[in-house]
């Protein structure tokens, strides 16, 4: 949304998040704020990384885009996390704000994306041929199919490690689903790290409505239902005990539960 260009200038950041976790929402939230601006269609300003790079030339072409950036505007992406992306927005003094979601939604979202809107995954043709139950694509995304995708934590442990990096603001899903109370407080945030010692343009609480009111799921082509702990309506006990033992500790390590005991 655009107020005044002169009125503030921030400089660029970048926004990634854990794949199907919240990120139309992100971006449409970051966009109701006053002279803040991404493209989602603008290819130039998305950032993609979800592998283990063994060419350097990704971190390079990232690094060349980010530093494109012009103040006010934003990259949007999915990176796996590493001390050289994380050095590389240190150097670039850019902010990173990552949003990440329990990863058993992550899992459920997934089974429908894959088949629907995800052309080059690697099991998108199994899933619309072979492999058609929700169950079915359950265990093969925890699992994990050989020389075709990893397991569940494999895959997703990289990304939930931005969580740990203290010049990054983690947000979760569930901050902004939760309740108006806890989506405002997330938004108070949110620009308290952007704005940090700049003068907003305008009133706090004119930027959450402004922000509140920027979000719109219909304009999100691959919404489906944004619910929380969806997962409780797919998995059963034989999915609880394969999930625990290949990605328990996903779910420890990153707060969405104490032990195994769930």
């Amino acid at each position: 949304m655009n107020i005044n260009n002169d009125l503030v200038e921030l400089q660029p950041f970048l926004m990634s998040s854990v794949p199907k976790s919240g990120t139309h929402l992100l971006h449409q939230i970051l966009n109701g704020i006053p002279n803040i601006n991404n493209d989602i269609k603008d290819m130039e300003k998305k950032f993609f990384i979800d592998h283990h790079p063994q060419n350097s030339s990704i971190y390079k072409d990232h690094l060349y885009r980010l530093a494109y950036l012009q103040p006010n505007e934003f990259g949007i992406g999915h990176i796996f996390h590493s001390d050289e992306y994380a050095y590389m927005l240190k150097r670039l003094e850019l902010k990173h704000i990552f949003i990440y979601r329990d990863p058993r939604d992550v899992l459920i979202s997934l089974i429908h994306f894959i088949p629907k809107y995800w052309n080059e995954h690697p099991l998108y043709n199994d899933f619309n041929e072979s492999i058609v139950t929700n169950v079915e694509r359950i265990e093969k995304l925890i699992l994990g199919v050989e020389d075709k995708w990893p397991n569940f934590d494999a895959w997703n442990r990289p990304f939930y490690n931005w969580i740990t990096d203290s010049n990054t603001l983690a947000i979760s899903f569930e901050e902004l689903m939760i309740s108006k109370d806890s989506q405002r407080k997330c938004m108070k945030k949110i620009i308290s790290y952007l704005f940090e010692d700049k003068k907003p343009p305008l009133p706090l609480e004119k930027i959450i409505t402004l922000m509140e009111d920027n979000i719109n799921p219909g304009k999100s082509r691959t919404f489906r239902k944004g619910k929380i702990a969806s997962w409780r309506e797919e998995f059963d006990d034989k999915t609880k005990e394969m999930f625990k033992k290949v990605a328990g500790d996903l779910l420890i390590d990153f707060g969405y539960e104490r032990d195994h005991n769930w």
